[in-house]
């Protein structure tokens, strides 16, 4: 039976066409949609890892403003010490006072807070002569430093390893460096991404000899 001439249907070509059509749509909503949630878990690893960095420098901020020297040594000092050699990190000596009275000359209310990475966990140790420890000791700053520490030397613009130290100013400020990633064993990437701070921190007593 012949068709009528008034009648047609879709031909071959014509739903190749859509079919092409439709999947460039599919495609490039997908592409999008990939490309958000990329974007998104990497920004979100970033941000964790700042915040991981930015926290144990408040920590050492702060304890490097609460310490002082005396005659028994510098404020600031490389641990485990005395030299540079073979350090894991810096120890802070403060007044662990009880009122905002420093007491240089006093050595019973005063102790050692530490500054170590090992492997990739960064951690804070206090050690009281007499005073209070002001925190659970030992505290972990961080868990996603990479590995090495580089003692008296300052970060430079590529670092490659995860703990820069510099004691300076006859042991009166510290120049720190620290480097991270979300996964500290793995190489820097897109989805595993790198982050550096370094400040320098200065004590109060800055004639501690």
């Amino acid at each position: 039976m012949l068709m009528p001439d008034n009648e047609s249907g879709i031909s071959l070509i014509e739903l190749i066409i859509a079919i092409v059509l439709m999947s460039l749509v599919l495609l490039g909503f997908f592409s999008i949609e990939l490309f958000s949630n990329h974007h998104v878990i990497s920004s979100d690893r970033r941000a964790k890892v700042q915040n991981e960095i930015s926290y144990a420098m408040e920590h050492m901020s702060k304890y490097v403003q609460m310490s002082n020297g005396n005659f028994a040594g510098n404020a600031i000092r490389f641990y485990p010490g005395p030299s540079s050699a073979g350090a894991t990190g810096f120890r802070v000596y403060v007044d662990l006072r009880d009122s905002d009275t420093q007491t240089p000359l006093v050595l019973t209310d005063d102790g050692w807070i530490d500054y170590s990475l090992s492997s990739n966990t960064l951690t804070a140790t206090c050690t009281a002569n007499g005073g209070t420890c002001p925190f659970s000791s030992p505290e972990t700053l961080g868990t996603k430093i990479i590995s090495g520490v580089v003692a008296d030397n300052t970060m430079p613009q590529s670092p490659g390893n995860g703990f820069y130290i510099r004691i300076t100013d006859q042991g009166a400020a510290v120049d720190v460096g620290l480097v991270g990633r979300f996964s500290p064993a793995a190489a820097s990437s897109p989805e595993n991404p790198q982050i550096s701070m370094k400040t320098r921190l200065v004590s109060p007593s800055s004639s501690a000899q």
